[in-house]
């Protein structure tokens, strides 16, 4: 019996931890794709999810001024295993998100991306404390 309880706490932790990776992993893209400055949504359309290695995937071309944002969400299953990545892959990314001349259009200013990039772990403690506090309930 005690074996019993023990393999269902460790399945409820491994489904809790498999919820935070992926609500993490959503929460994140999002963020990156609202805060980003918007001239035709291709930039900020083209933050991909991939597993173990970047999603090399770019969002088509839009004409300037169009701010048409699509987000494109990860199919596969998602869970607490292996190496996630959230990436963008247009040549001029790393400028965008970086660079303040360019970076100024996002939401938060200059620094959007960084501000992103700076609370990832303070947005994983809770998002993980969240789906582990509820385990076993």
């Amino acid at each position: 019996m005690a074996k019993s309880k023990l393999n269902e706490l460790v399945g409820d932790i491994e489904d809790a931890l498999d919820k935070a990776t992926a609500r993490f992993l959503f929460n994140t893209q999002g963020k990156l794709i609202k805060r980003a400055p918007v001239d035709s949504g291709r930039f900020a359309s083209s933050w991909f999810i991939g597993k173990d290695q970047p999603d090399l995937s770019v969002a088509y071309e839009r004409p300037k001024g169009a701010a048409d944002v699509k987000r494109t969400k990860y199919t596969g299953p998602i869970k607490f295993e292996g190496v996630w990545y959230i990436s963008n892959n247009l040549p001029y990314a790393e400028r965008v998100s970086l660079d303040p001349k360019w970076a100024k259009g996002g939401d938060g200013g200059a620094a959007w991306f960084t501000t992103i990039v700076n609370n990832l772990d303070r947005d994983a403690k809770r998002t993980f404390t969240y789906y582990l506090k509820r385990t076993g309930q």
